[in-house]
């Protein structure tokens, strides 16, 4: 049985001009120890979906379908139940992880209440974990931060200490949204690693939320691919990023830039936008941006099918899908 399991998940947000669509029914599974990669363009679902599935969406986002934890349902929990289960359960380090840390409060402080709401210890034990955490997540000079404040801190250290923090209650899956975004090359590596590190330490499994597809070949054995709400392509990290069956997964790893491109040569880009939420064809999204799109593409939403190493939703995919 799956430790983290979505079932046709929906999500969408009332607004002035109607109910939007922000997620149109996907399936996630996750195993005990496992790291999942959930990777597509900005707007395409993917942090809106987790959102959803521990009860933070905004006010006026409502979520359908089935979520479970550990075989026990999640959606529609009562807000103290949420409350016991996010942290404790799930861990979770948000995509402006800086900015999530409580700008007037010292970060021992931070550390020490995350592990004592839900754990019975006393401030002594909680402030020597907060140090043992920081140490962990490679924080130099441990004692130090714990009396400092978020703004006295570097970026990258702001980013550790957040991920220290969601690992505090000890989580049985961390979700980690876009954890190196606005991280120089350096500790970005340094982050990957440190992740790598506590997967093997702790035994936690993992979903990492990611457009960059080299975080996705370091962590993850496993992606899903998201377009305008939909999961488009899922399977085995290897087998997606070597012989990708569907033709918006191609062009992500064509627009990758490379070490032996020609100087000055234009960088590759998929040509279009995704569409707007609320504004999607009629058949397949992707289509109105597709080289292989015929009239089925345009009017019949493709089925998330069996391919060679997971499934694809495409009318035509590429060589290594079947037809």
């Amino acid at each position: 049985m799956a430790l983290f399991e979505v079932r046709d998940l929906a999500v969408s947000f009332a607004t002035p001009a109607g109910e939007v669509d922000a997620v149109a029914g996907i399936d996630l599974e996750v195993a005990e120890g496992e790291c999942l990669a959930l990777v597509g363009e900005s707007g395409s679902g993917k942090s809106q979906a987790l959102l959803a599935c521990l009860g933070l969406l905004a006010a006026n986002g409502r979520a359908r379908g089935e979520v479970r934890f550990d075989g026990r349902s999640v959606l529609g929990l009562p807000e103290r139940e949420l409350g016991r289960l996010r942290g404790a359960g799930i861990g979770y380090v948000f995509q402006d992880a800086p900015g999530s840390l409580t700008p007037h409060l010292r970060i021992g402080d931070q550390l020490s209440e995350a592990l004592r709401c839900h754990h019975d210890v006393d401030d002594a034990t909680a402030r020597a974990e907060a140090r043992r955490m920081l140490e962990r997540v490679q924080v130099p000079d441990a004692a130090a931060r714990l009396r400092q404040y978020p703004h006295e801190l570097s970026g990258g250290t702001r980013q550790r200490a957040a991920i220290a923090a969601a690992l505090m209650p000890r989580p049985r899956l961390l979700i980690a949204d876009e954890p190196t975004t606005a991280l120089d090359v350096t500790v970005q590596a340094q982050v990957i690693a440190l992740f790598r590190e506590l997967r093997r330490e702790l035994g936690m499994a993992l979903v990492v939320v990611t457009h960059d597809l080299g975080v996705v070949a370091g962590l993850a054995e496993r992606v899903a691919v998201m377009y305008s709400g939909r999961i488009v392509e899922e399977g085995a990290t290897t087998g997606v990023l070597s012989r990708p069956a569907h033709p918006y997964t191609s062009g992500l790893l064509a627009a990758l830039p490379r070490l032996d491109d020609p100087t000055g040569v234009p960088m590759r880009t998929i040509p279009g936008t995704p569409p707007a939420p609320g504004e999607r064809p009629r058949g397949c999204a992707f289509a109105p941006r597709c080289d292989r799109v015929h009239d089925r593409c345009r009017n019949v939403v493709p089925a998330l099918a069996a391919a060679a190493h997971g499934r694809v939703a495409c009318h035509r995919p590429l060589a290594g899908a079947p037809a």
